[in-house]
């Protein structure tokens, strides 16, 4: 009489004398397990905390008064990329390309930094310099976002096109630039600087919103007066002009 078929795929296995397959568990649900996650994922915080200072410490390594313009620059950046719903990584990104934005400067000679009266034209092409040397000393943090990069190449970028180092107009500049270009120029003018006087937080305000569409974002400007400066009543007044060009 014929044996029955083996219905049981196992004994099959067995029967043709092919080791059963051993039995793999899904991981740990246990709390041991959920606690190793936990931990993993505070380590992991701990980390990124740990590389958002140091890269805002690398920023601020210049003496004076550019460390603190650093700082400044980082918290109002910060706070205009927030305001405009960024995520959290692209917030990142801006947060780094201000900390970082003027790091080109180290190559500066401080004669030139620190100069009281105009720039010569040999000045000023040093000057004109420090976007692009920025981008070249960041050359070794493969890690940082493209944001950041472009945040230090093209923060001297004009909505007009009249800018440097590339020339580049409207949305061609990106997004990280432009955010940091308004918390810069805004800090600087309401700084002494060895070359001028600080304005008030309302005159720079005020000029920040006549060069929009002009040096900065025309929707960016009055965001930043409105939400990171709490100015929003400026932004219903007309333009206000005799203001200088920074």
């Amino acid at each position: 009489m014929a044996e029955a078929p083996l219905t049981d795929p196992a004994a099959a296995w067995l029967a043709r004398g092919v080791p059963r397959p051993e039995s793999r568990p899904f991981p740990a649900r246990d709390g041991a397990g959920l606690d190793g996650l936990c931990l993993a994922a505070d380590r992991s915080r701990e980390a990124a905390d740990t590389l958002d200072h140091l890269i805002c410490l690398l920023g601020v390594g210049q003496e004076g008064w550019h460390a603190e313009h650093v700082r400044r620059v980082v918290l109002q950046a910060e706070r205009l990329a927030a305001a405009l719903g960024l995520a959290p990584d692209e917030v990142r990104a801006v947060r780094w390309g201000a900390a970082l934005h003027d790091i080109g400067k180290t190559r500066v000679p401080q004669a030139i930094l620190q100069k009281t009266g105009p720039l010569d034209p040999l000045e000023y092409g040093v000057i004109l310099q420090h976007p692009e040397w920025g981008v070249e000393l960041l050359e070794g943090l493969p890690f940082l976002p493209q944001a950041t990069r472009e945040a230090v190449r093209s923060h001297h970028e004009r909505w007009d096109g009249g800018g440097y180092p590339a020339g580049l107009r409207g949305d061609q500049i990106p997004l990280s630039a432009r955010i940091v270009s308004l918390a810069d120029v805004f800090d600087a003018l309401t700084q002494r600087r060895p070359y001028k006087p600080a304005w008030t937080e309302q005159e720079a305000a005020r000029s920040l919103l006549r060069e929009a569409g002009r040096q900065f974002d025309p929707d960016l400007a009055p965001l930043f007066v409105e939400a990171v400066l709490g100015l929003g009543h400026l932004t219903a007044l007309p333009s206000i002009t005799g203001y200088p060009l920074f």
